[in-house]
């Protein structure tokens, strides 16, 4: 059975030699989703559209694709200037994965360029959110959501037909078990309002709404297959083992 998951790989050079048998690893898994992070690369002056297409033409047949260059401000590995960056997401979306994976805090010079580009080429966006200290409150979070939605609208005159096809990644940070509850409100929230969504806690105390996040309505959850991309992910098999147990008694 195909649950919800997207398995993260940290992608650390540009030989899809070293990557292929990564991505056929993953695969045997059957993720409905993988996504590939790009801010590993040791040097990434070497990544070319030729790797990227070879990534997608490898994954697409079987599951969907994520492009993400996550910024250091909200966990990522790699320092780099913003226009170098506005390249890299560039040929991300050029190269036609399904999503493609930025923070809600980019420049919005370069947001209302990626989404004309995305539009263009089809891919969807993934805007995100990353909160490693805590978790905010629920009335916080749709604020900083609705704000979000209010300068797409009315700084960027996007449509309803574009916004509806945002995804929103909503992450915090568990300090104590009652803090899941905000991830798992907001994903029930925001499904019944047709309004896609990604939310839970990361760390050892958000293991709990990491795994049940798509029962309340996230439209994906996040494992590993060896090597961990944020504190509290867990091993695909792992997860797929719980969903069984889970959902086979219902």
């Amino acid at each position: 059975m195909k649950f919800n998951i997207c398995v993260s790989i940290p992608i650390k050079n540009t030989s899809f030699k070293e990557v292929e048998p990564i991505i056929a690893d993953v695969l045997k898994s059957n993720p409905k989703l993988i996504e590939l992070r790009f801010d590993y690369i040791s040097n990434i002056k070497t990544l070319s559209m030729d790797f990227l297409r070879d990534i997608v033409k490898s994954i697409k047949p079987y599951a969907g694709v994520i492009f993400t260059l996550r910024d250091p401000s909200e966990g990522g590995q790699l320092k780099i200037n913003q226009k170098d960056r506005f390249k890299i997401l560039k040929m991300f979306i050029e190269s036609k994965p399904d999503y493609v994976d930025f923070e809600m805090n980019t420049d919005q010079n370069i947001i209302n360029e990626i989404i004309n580009l995305a539009s263009q080429n089809e891919v969807k966006i993934i805007f995100s959110y990353h909160n490693f200290e805590k978790t905010i409150s629920f009335d916080d979070t749709i604020k900083l959501i609705q704000n979000f939605n209010n300068k797409l609208i009315q700084d960027l005159s996007l449509d309803s037909d574009v916004l509806e096809e945002i995804i929103y990644k909503i992450i915090f940070t568990a300090q104590k078990f009652e803090d899941n509850l905000v991830p798992l409100k907001l994903c029930k929230e925001m499904f019944n309002s047709n309004q896609k969504v990604i939310s839970f806690c990361m760390g050892p105390l958000g293991i709990f709404s990491r795994i049940t996040c798509i029962l309340a309505g996230s439209y994906f959850t996040y494992a590993s297959l060896e090597e961990k991309t944020a504190s509290g992910q867990i091993n695909v098999s792992k997860m797929k083992e719980m969903y069984n147990l889970i959902l086979n008694n219902q």
